[in-house]
């Protein structure tokens, strides 16, 4: 009986993860041809006219090899904007004082396109595009599993996935950037707690880390999954609750190994301090989240017109609304979740970028980029698109649709970024 049983299990496993990479994996392969095949035609229609747009001016210290051909262009080009010129650049010439401003950014993404790129026929930008398809199918089909077992629901599963793939600036998961590779390690690690496997939840744990040092935050999530499954310490039999509690915690410890890799390369290659960098390259500087609120509030109160249309400025007041419905929804008010969403949106805000080699206060940078890796709020989203009818799920899945195509032409003409 007992033999009965785990086959049913490990049938049972089989076939979700088989659902998970054929979604994940058919997503990912369509997002990927569908938006470059949109945005060359936005290059080729409008971007061809506009000179300006064909030089990022925080990347000119990157040495690229050129696209030449109108192909290439076409296919690789579109994607060159904004950060993603810094992690291509990295992964051809490494970290390097004379593009200091790139080196903030971690080891593993760049590294991981170098490697690819070695491997693989072809330029820097095909190897990067090969290493986000697959990290962004990965991320995809991890996704899936994970709303199986937190909600035990298939339809919120594949709800869920195509909900990630339509967020408004979902391209970025495309672009050669951290995105899809760190958040692919975030979810490969809430799969291993969930399934109780902590030494490879520690491990990628520390390849979240490395990809984007907020996967620090990890730790928290994984102590409160452990609190979830095993409970608080009990009055009595203490002992017991510690060996079922410390072989599993003790990997906890090995996440932020990520981040002290990252700080031990740079002081190895003598770069300026991270602070340092932020100061004097990037024009940033940090505040309290408090404070941070504040101060976009005041630039929008100063710059409505601006801020009417400014992606950042949506994904900023949208998140901190379905943090707060997350909160009032029983089903979606797990404490991990939770967790992970108000730390990682709480940090991303707290860096505040100045007008562009000015002393003029501007606003918290990158937040719609960055509130992408907000998974639980794309799972609230895609439980609304779920549970009402048919046609707000077609009025939700268009306007979705709509501002991917609107925000990725952004993007090809160096307008939405970074």
């Amino acid at each position: 009986m007992a033999v009965a049983v785990v086959d049913k299990q490990q049938q049972a496993t089989l076939t979700g993860w088989r659902a998970a990479l054929i979604y994940g994996i058919g997503i990912a392969l369509a997002h990927r041809v569908l938006l470059t095949l949109w945005m060359a035609i936005v290059w080729s229609i409008v971007g061809a006219s506009l000179g300006s747009t064909r030089i990022d001016f925080h990347s000119v210290n990157a040495q690229l090899p050129a696209l030449t051909s109108p192909l290439e262009q076409s296919v690789f080009g579109v994607w060159r904007r904004w950060d993603a010129v810094h992690y291509l650049d990295l992964a051809v010439n490494g970290y390097r004082l004379d593009n200091a401003g790139a080196t903030v950014f971690s080891l593993l993404t760049p590294f991981t396109f170098h490697t690819a790129d070695a491997l693989l026929p072809g330029s820097i930008d095909l190897a990067a595009a090969v290493v986000e398809t697959v990290a962004f199918s990965a991320a995809l089909a991890l996704l899936y599993r994970v709303v199986e077992l937190l909600f035990s629901d298939e339809k919120l599963a594949r709800w869920s996935v195509v909900a990630l793939a339509l967020m408004p600036v979902s391209f970025f998961f495309a672009a050669p950037m951290s995105e899809s590779i760190h958040l692919a390690f975030v979810l490969a690690f809430v799969y291993c707690a969930l399934k109780d496997r902590w030494a490879l939840a520690g491990v990628m744990g520390v390849f979240a880390t490395l990809a984007r040092s907020q996967g620090v935050f990890l730790v928290g999530v994984g102590g409160l999954l452990l609190i979830e499954r095993y409970g608080w310490p009990p009055r009595q039999a203490l002992g017991t609750y510690g060996r079922q509690m410390l072989p599993r915690t003790i990997w906890l410890a090995l996440i932020p190994l990520g981040m002290l890799i990252f700080l031990a390369y740079r002081a190895s290659m003598n770069l300026p301090p991270l602070d340092a960098i932020y100061s004097s390259y990037s024009y940033a500087f940090f505040v309290n989240p408090i404070e941070a609120v504040l101060i976009n509030l005041r630039w929008i109160a100063a710059n409505p017109n601006l801020a009417l249309f400014h992606p950042d400025m949506w994904a900023l007041f949208l998140s901190i609304a379905l943090i707060v419905i997350l909160l009032l929804r029983p089903r979606h008010r797990r404490p991990a979740l939770v967790f992970y969403v108000v730390v990682n949106l709480a940090f991303q805000i707290t860096k505040i970028n100045y007008d562009w080699g000015t002393n003029v206060v501007m606003y918290s940078q990158s937040v719609a980029r960055y509130a992408l890796l907000l998974f639980p709020l794309t799972v609230l989203i895609a439980d609304g698109l779920k549970s009402t009818t048919k046609w707000g799920r077609i009025v939700g899945v268009l306007v979705l649709l709509t501002s991917v195509l609107a925000l990725s032409a952004g993007y090809v003409l160096a307008l939405t970024g970074p």
